[in-house]
């Protein structure tokens, strides 16, 4: 009886943060779907946490031992989902996804980058290490054509990149009844009509709370809403939103304890727009079918919104108030409009993340 196939994915998984926790669970789930008999392994910064949310094994990724074995044992190396392949965070985070992509070549294992959105990079030498192992890894899927143009302009000549999908599209939200009972809990009344606010830490923030503030206490006048901030990396996100509450005096409500991904999924269901930053809140949202304007920190929150066709957002270091309330006034009339434009791209879109399961799963066997 011959074994079951291993799947080694690495990311940015463990640190508490809904839009990487959306990727892996929905990378996971459709695996799982398409081959139960898989052996899904996940590289990790809190093994036992991952363990017992998304019942597969973890390992620590950073106990160099335990991942040069975890990878020598796979058959399928996945380098999965979100912006791993970026140096305005860090060199030393692009180093870690490309030494271990390159492992895992050195291994002779198939080595899938899996949907991933990818740039800037601006240091030379990662540029170089970059293109160097991208092309000599099997298979290059990637959720924007940004990110293809970037691979190119960078000198990629891999014959096997296709722009697919988000994994996060095949992604359902939690029941209506559980979202009800989080508002209670939360003491969010739903009496009126909602609207979501997403946003993160950023360094002249001022400007943000400022402006903010000031769209929150027009929507919930002209427009007789409540707005409710939904923080999606813990405990940054919930410090700014606390920060911007504080600006409020009255119609405005903050999600303040931390729920799975299903849950933040249901909560962003049951507004009537958003406005965010985070990009995982803008394709909770798309998932859902709900209107959103962008405020742009990094170019993939821009890639995205054009890719589906959702072009009303505001940069985060020139936010002007005056475009911002002419973005909201349009979103709130053309709603249910623009609502049908995204359930008809929703069904586009799910299509096209699944073809990253087909192309895992072929790799999976070819050795």
């Amino acid at each position: 009886m011959s074994r079951s196939k291993r799947v080694l994915i690495s990311g940015y998984y463990g640190f508490n943060n809904s839009g990487d926790d959306a990727i892996l669970k929905a990378i996971v789930k459709d695996l799982k779907k398409a081959d139960e008999s898989l052996d899904i392994v996940v590289l990790s910064n809190n093994p036992r946490l991952t363990e017992d949310v998304y019942k597969i094994k973890a390992v620590n990724r950073f106990k160099i031992i335990e991942v040069i074995r975890a990878i020598g044992k796979c058959d399928l190396f996945i380098s999965g989902g979100g912006s791993l392949l970026q140096d305005v965070t860090s060199t030393r985070s692009i180093l870690y996804y490309l030494a271990l992509m390159m492992m895992a070549l050195i291994f002779r294992k198939p080595v899938m980058v899996y949907a991933n959105g990818i740039g800037p990079i601006n240091k030379k030498m990662n540029r170089i290490l970059t293109r160097v192992i991208l092309n000599r890894v099997d298979y290059i899927t990637l959720r924007d054509e940004d990110s293809k143009a970037f691979l190119h302009q960078l000198g990629v000549t891999n014959e096997n990149i296709i722009v697919t999908a988000d994994p996060v599209f095949t992604l359902e939200g939690s029941e209506s009844s559980r979202i009800d009972d989080i508002f209670a809990k939360e003491g969010i009344p739903t009496d009126k009509p909602l609207v979501g606010i997403s946003i993160r830490k950023w360094g002249k923030e001022e400007r943000l709370i400022e402006n903010l503030s000031k769209a929150i206490e027009y929507m919930v006048s002209k427009y007789s809403v409540n707005v409710v901030l939904i923080p999606m990396h813990y405990p940054e996100d919930l410090i700014i939103s606390q920060q911007l509450l504080e600006r409020i005096n009255k119609g405005c409500y903050i999600i303040s304890n931390r729920y799975g991904v299903e849950d933040i999924i249901g909560i962003i269901r049951k507004t009537e727009f958003i406005i965010a930053m985070r990009l995982h809140s803008l394709i909770y949202a798309a998932v859902q079918n709900i209107p959103m304007i962008g405020i742009v920190y990094d170019p993939k929150i821009k890639s995205f919104l054009n890719s589906i066709d959702m072009n009303k957002m505001c940069t985060v270091e020139d936010l002007q108030y005056n475009e911002l309330i002419e973005y909201v006034d349009y979103i709130w009339e053309n709603r249910e409009i623009l609502k049908e434009r995204l359930k008809k791209l929703n069904t586009r879109m799910k299509e096209e993340a699944m073809k990253n399961i087909h192309i895992a799963l072929n790799l999976s066997n070819s050795r």
